[in-house]
């Protein structure tokens, strides 16, 4: 009896887990539902052998079941996904932006709700643990069995691959993980990705081959291409700035980007894609910074990887006669995703966060994308005579959440083709403000004497609802195939300077390669690192968590194996982990610039 209830009762927790994922024990094959029951019963079994008592383990862990469930109705609403293992390293950064957005519940909440409480409730009516003592012999017994069961099977599923047979650990969407494989099944594999191994074959003397192929290439001359030395330097990771109608098309009644669209002159424009959608803001920030890229990095390295100085973009423009200090500007909390401890190890000397701005103008929630450039022309006007400015801006007025009602819009924006609902046409409408504030930063920089480029590129495409993608593009989002994930992905950018540069438009591009474009364009000195991204881009114009893109346009998976494609990206891989973890050892003659 004992037995029966235990099985059933860890399946009765499993069924209402999945309620809050708006899915039904019945949406599974039979042995994705064993998977998860089973994982289930090994925490239930686990309790049980501590606390001697099926009733104690179960009265918990239906309470944290519970609880998790919730937890992951609400991170879904905001994020269209729900928890996976790396968001326990951002909770702090989580919760704080969890708390500017509105819930409503939903049919499947109420009966996830209903059926957790039904499950604590009949975890009351089960026999209580026998009296006598923790530690006598038959008690002992059991709870020793139990665990060593528990330690054991840990152990058999964490180094042999049979139980996660089938199920990927990361898939180029959560949610789809999420949705095919359960949550809990899903969560337990991608939390084996965590760790960052040496990649087979890896040796310094490789990483050194690699690099050293291009300490003698003149390909990337530095200033000789533009003309102009040490140019004022400004970059801008805008907020979920993207250009939706890379997803389809469809008709405004208000222009979002006219300003954008109209920029030809000394402007380099493109498409990079990114390894998020919807949220880790941080992590394309890292790949810019670094020129290192998501793919072969779980987690989120701002969190997890950086523990000392780490040469960057920064450190390169810095290296530079006449850039004496190098500012961020992030207009929100200077301790989400670890920033104020990060930037000075990426060589930064300041940084501005939402406590420098005085009385900014505020859009919904957050300061708007004009007040935080004119704090950029702030610093441009106070800057030491002589000293040219290098400033890296990462926004904040176009995060989500967009169903804000109190908020007016001087400039609203409505899709005329379908009924997008408010949250599109919100988001928008901040688009727009975003264009008009580009416009006026660049009409700024255009009438001063000093020679200034400007870059300014997305971060992700914001998280709208499932409805909105169907309507754009005739499926739902777990419909998606590859290709259509890749869209989701897709980000503009733009390269504009106030003097002489050569236009051209980039089709596809990665943000990991994007600061190595942008010294280019800039004419400053490129370390051996960068010209090797340069390289690289000819071949794999586009690397991302999601998936890449080679010269010929065919799209390849990271699992790819015994091709050309794989040689390069492990070539790609062994160089990053010289850079990024093996500190005793890294190649700093390779990333450090040399003017």
């Amino acid at each position: 009896m004992n037995v029966i209830i235990f099985i059933t009762l860890s399946f009765w927790e499993f069924l209402y887990l999945e309620l809050f994922l708006n899915k039904a024990a019945t949406d599974f094959p039979s042995d994705i539902i064993i998977k998860n029951v089973v994982l289930i019963m090994l925490v239930n079994l686990m309790l049980a052998s501590v606390l001697q008592s099926i009733r104690a383990a179960f009265l918990i862990s239906c309470f944290l079941v519970l609880l998790a469930g919730i937890a992951n109705f609400f991170v879904i609403s905001f994020r269209g996904y729900g928890i996976v293992y790396m968001d326990f390293y951002a909770v702090k950064t989580a919760a704080t932006v969890a708390g500017g957005y509105s819930y409503s519940v939903t049919p499947h909440f109420l009966a996830g709700c209903f059926t957790g409480a039904a499950g604590i409730l009949m975890c009351r009516y089960l026999p209580r643990r026998h009296k006598g003592s923790y530690f006598g012999r038959k008690q002992l017994t059991k709870s020793l069995a139990g665990i060593a069961i528990c330690l054991a099977f840990t152990a058999w599923i964490n180094f042999d691959a049979a139980f996660f047979k089938g199920v990927s650990s990361i898939t180029w969407d959560h949610n789809i993980g999420i949705s095919d494989y359960g949550y809990l099944l899903y969560f337990t594999a991608n939390a084996g990705t965590a760790r960052v191994e040496e990649p087979p074959g890896y040796s310094v003397e490789k990483a050194d081959k690699i690099l050293s192929a291009y300490e003698t290439d003149e390909s990337y001359s530095g200033n000789t291409k533009t003309g102009q030395k040490n140019p004022n330097i400004i970059m801008i990771m805008n907020e979920s700035f993207s250009d939706l109608r890379v997803l389809g098309d469809y008709q405004t009644d208000i222009n979002v980007m006219p300003f954008y669209d109209s920029l030809k002159e000394n402007t380099i424009k493109g498409y990079v894609q990114s390894s998020v959608y919807g949220g880790y803001t941080s992590n394309s920030e890292f790949e810019f910074l670094t020129g290192c890229s998501k793919v072969f990095l779980p987690g989120n390295p701002y969190l997890q990887y950086m523990d000392g100085y780490l040469p960057s973009v920064i450190s390169n423009i810095k290296s530079h006669e006449g850039y004496n200090e190098a500012v961020a500007i992030h207009p929100y909390n200077a301790s989400g995703y670890n920033r104020n401890r990060v930037y000075p190890l990426l060589y930064f000397d300041k940084f501005l966060s939402a406590d420098d701005f005085e009385n900014p103008m505020l859009v919904r929630d957050y300061i708007s994308d004009l007040s935080s450039y004119q704090k950029i022309e702030e610093l441009y006007e106070n800057k030491k005579e002589g000293s040219s400015l290098c400033v890296f801006n990462v926004t904040m007025q176009n995060h989500n959440p967009y169903n804000n009602t109190s908020y007016k819009f001087k400039d609203s924006v409505h899709i005329t083709s379908f009924y997008a609902g408010m949250q599109a046409e919100q988001y928008l409408s901040l688009m727009k403000m975003s264009d008009d504030a580009l416009e006026q930063l660049i009409t700024y920089f255009q009438d001063v004497d000093e020679p200034v480029i400007i870059l300014l590129f997305g971060d992700h495409q914001p998280h709208l609802p499932d409805l909105f993608y169907k309507d754009l593009m005739g499926k739902m989002p777990l419909q998606f195939t590859h290709e259509d994930t890749m869209l989701k992905h897709k980000v503009p950018f733009l390269i504009w300077a106030n003097y002489d540069i050569q236009e051209m438009f980039i089709e596809k591009a990665s943000i990991n390669y994007l600061s190595s474009i942008f010294l280019d364009a800039a004419g400053l000195k490129l370390n051996n690192f960068n010209r090797y991204l340069l390289d690289l881009y000819k071949k794999l114009p586009a690397i991302s968590a999601v998936g890449s893109y080679d010269s010929t346009g065919t799209l390849h998976e990271k699992k790819e194996r015994n091709n050309k494609y794989a040689q390069l990206m492990k070539e790609y891989e062994i160089v990053q982990y010289n850079y990024l973890f093996d500190d005793k050892n890294r190649l700093d003659r390779h990333f450090k610039a040399n003017p």
